[in-house]
């Protein structure tokens, strides 16, 4: 079976600003370790996109942080994601010193040659570094191959898309699976997102066309409609295949934790409105605040104008594209009222 990667500790943290204690990401590493999970995603290193302003322990992923993890679970590999123009060589430097087993580099399509550089900064400091293309649903298939090839000769040791908008069907997810398993000699990764309620199906068509890593996250916790589930991923492999390499009643135990300990309410596994409407017109989540801003100021119905945007725009969504959009419903709607 694929390497597996679980991500509850980083993505996770969209959905409580990362306000993990220390206590918890301690038992919910120790819990993983237990259940025979290998990888282990511990945050940010120095904040998602936008830093850390606000935002709890695993958004800055601080030496202390890890060090802590470190000696509670020594025998866990722990894996650290960062931005390009967030992170330093002493970061980096600090990263191989308190031994993270895997750095992974986010890129999208306008920051390529500083993921690149980084990539590069990393392997000179020998980091084992995965390339993480996220959003992967604005690429075309000629940047698929021309991009990940770059990271390829910059020395990256994996290759991951990230269908970061819960955009992707299965035959799509095979498709990309195609072409990065053909066009690279490293190892590929697949992290789902579960806007349609396609996390699982989606990381069965990757494992199918011969994917080596994918993600999940306990309970599916996860930014926009949460990740594939630890646990159902568990349940999924030891039902269709007998494979026992995850320990059932441990990540059992361990989701049950994030339950009741963490998210502190009964989780919705189904996806909220907002995140199915998004992932079905492959809408980045940083649209949310100006769709609905718009809709509020053009008193417009929000589900109305982010599926208007939706059939009518191409990736380039621009706030000033959205206001414009609102007031063409909202005069369309008061001359119907006219009518």
């Amino acid at each position: 079976m694929a390497q597996l990667i679980d991500v509850t500790l980083r993505d996770g943290g969209y959905v409580n600003r990362f306000d993990f204690s220390l206590e918890a990401a301690k038992h919910i590493v120790s819990g993983l370790q237990k259940a025979g999970v290998d990888w282990i995603e511990i945050g940010y290193r120095n904040g998602p996109a936008k830093g850390t302003t606000g935002l709890g322990m695993t958004a800055a992923t601080d030496d202390d942080y890890i060090a802590a993890l470190k000696e509670f679970t020594p025998l866990s590999n722990l894996v650290v994601m960062f931005h390009p123009d967030n992170i330093q060589v002493e970061d980096l430097q600090s990263l191989k010193r308190l031994g993270v087993s895997l750095v992974r580099v986010c890129i999208r399509q306008d920051c390529l040659e500083e993921g690149l550089d980084t990539i590069r900064a990393c392997k000179r400091i020998g980091l084992f570094t995965s390339a993480n293309f996220v959003r992967i649903t604005y690429f075309t298939s000629q940047e698929l191959r021309q991009m990940t090839q770059k990271a390829e000769e910059a020395g990256a040791d994996i290759v991951y898309f990230a269908d970061s908008n819960g955009h992707l069907v299965p035959d799509q997810v095979k498709s990309i699976a195609t072409i990065l398993k053909s066009t690279l000699t490293i190892p590929v990764g697949f992290h789902a997102h579960n806007n349609l309620s396609l996390g699982l199906a989606n990381t069965v068509a990757a494992l199918e066309l011969g994917v080596d890593w994918i993600d999940s996250s306990l309970r599916g916790m996860g930014r926009s409609g949460g990740n594939l589930a630890t646990e159902v991923y568990a349940a999924y492999i030891e039902r269709c295949f007998g494979v026992k390499n995850l320990k059932l009643v441990e990540v059992m135990e361990a989701a049950e934790f994030v339950q009741d300990k963490v998210l502190l309410s009964e989780h919705c596994t189904t996806p909220m409105i907002k995140d199915i409407l998004f992932g079905l017109m492959n809408f980045s989540t940083d649209l949310k605040q100006s769709i609905m801003d718009a809709s509020r100021e053009y008193n417009v119905n929000w589900k109305q104008l982010a599926y208007r945007i939706g059939i009518n725009s191409s990736n380039k969504i621009t706030s000033e594209g959205i206001a414009f959009t609102a007031s063409q419903i909202s005069k369309n709607n008061i001359e119907l009222q006219h009518m």
